[in-house]
């Protein structure tokens, strides 16, 4: 674990919530000079603590209506089918995020879709169609409520 003080804390807390603010706004929020606080922001991506920045899609103004949660088990656990598994999913342009998991089913994978037919060939051609796909668990989410990204960060 990285050993950070209380204003690589706060950078990262503030950019964190707003990427796109200039250095000199940011070395204001934190309390420290322009120059100490580019320094500091540099250490923290050289030292992958900052792995990048995004920018966050309304998806739903682009079309996509549908974001859902699929539980997949697969059929053998070894490394060649949980790679082809895996690769599969890399290639899916709406397959947007795969966690493998510990117990239960094997994988978690988060779907966009414009539309019930869109996600139904997602469903269809591209998970199903992998032989060593044992069952899919699909939950189309209705309401989102939280959705916060990042990760908490004590300042104190």
């Amino acid at each position: 674990m990285a050993r950070l003080d209380t204003i690589d804390r706060m950078i990262l807390a503030t950019i964190q919530k707003n990427g796109r603010m200039t250095n000199i706004e940011l070395s204001e929020r934190v309390g420290i000079s322009a120059p100490p606080c580019l320094r500091r922001l540099k250490c923290l991506e050289e030292a992958n603590i900052i792995a990048g920045y995004r920018a966050e899609i309304n998806r739903e103004m682009l079309g996509y209506k549908i974001l859902a949660i699929c539980l997949v088990s697969i059929t053998s656990q070894s490394l060649k089918w949980v790679k082809h598994f895996v690769g599969i999913v890399e290639n899916s342009k709406n397959i947007r995020s795969c966690f493998s998991t510990v117990g239960g089913e094997c994988f978690i994978l988060t779907i966009v879709a414009k539309d019930l037919d869109e996600y139904n060939r997602v469903i269809k051609d591209e998970i199903q169609a992998c032989s060593i796909v044992a069952s899919v668990k699909s939950f189309i989410l209705a309401n989102e409520y939280k959705n916060e990204v990042g990760i908490p960060i004590d300042c104190s």
